[in-house]
């Protein structure tokens, strides 16, 4: 028979905390919220004595970040849902292997999509003695000659299209030609982190050297030039903010 999952809820505001308690108790009816906390320290104590299945965390907080905090439990045992009010803090949520990014005021049903998928990965994908984890590093599956292969989003460089076919340029100058077409290759990553800055390219934003917003190409690390297309420039620009100041 399955049980609830146990919740924390993390916010050094309390109307925040609380309203985030009642939507939790509301709409989402396999989760139990056990206790809340208005500080890291708190939160902390909670954490190691009562081993909570899920933990719902603000972002800013006084003293000591919820960043901070999750960043002691590298091995942790349990969902990370970060709630926060500012969404320049994604790319730095997905790093620290946050199960999901919630962005305030909370959606209901956001929330509940949410649960759901917490409740899929814990009773259908959890390995016995995994603990709450989520699969991390995340990988891009190939298939070659009948065989598997899976190759790491962080050892991606870029992208490129070559007819109905897709080219990964690795970071160890390996490339691997895949039967997929960009489009697709795009939405199976479902990456925040990798951005299509032209029909031809995918690239990811950690591996941008320089962007030349005049000749509208990019510098890879590698030192790789890549062209940009003049309607990608603004979200671009974004996007790179985003990464620069998480």
């Amino acid at each position: 028979m399955r049980r609830n999952l146990n919740v924390l809820v993390v916010d050094d505001e309390a109307p925040a905390r609380a309203l985030l308690c009642r939507q939790i108790e509301n709409t989402c009816p396999s989760l139990n919220v056990v206790a809340s906390a208005s500080s890291a320290a708190e939160a902390r104590s909670y954490i190691d004595n009562f081993s909570p299945d899920v933990v719902f965390l603000d972002i800013q907080m006084p003293y000591e970040t919820g960043l901070e905090l999750i960043e002691t439990y590298q091995d942790r045992d349990f969902y990370v849902v970060f709630a926060t009010s500012f969404n320049e803090y994604a790319i730095k949520a997905l790093r620290q292997r946050a199960f999901d990014f919630l962005l305030k005021p909370i959606d209901n049903d956001d929330l509940k999509a949410c649960a759901r998928r917490i409740l899929m990965h814990y009773y259908h994908k959890r390995k016995p003695g995994q603990g709450a984890l989520p699969p991390a590093p995340r990988r891009f599956e190939i298939v070659t000659l009948g065989k598997r292969h899976f190759v790491k989003h962080d050892d991606i460089q870029h992208i490129e299209a070559c007819g109905s076919y897709a080219t990964l340029h690795l970071i160890s100058g390996r490339r691997i030609t895949i039967s997929k077409n960009l489009k697709k290759v795009e939405g199976i990553l479902d990456d925040p982190t990798f951005f299509r800055v032209h029909n031809s390219h995918i690239v990811r934003l950690n591996y941008i050297h320089t962007c030349n917003y005049r000749s509208h190409s990019i510098t890879l690390e590698s030192g790789k030039k890549i062209p940009m297309a003049v309607r990608k420039r603004e979200e671009l620009k974004q996007r790179m903010h985003i990464l620069i100041s998480s």
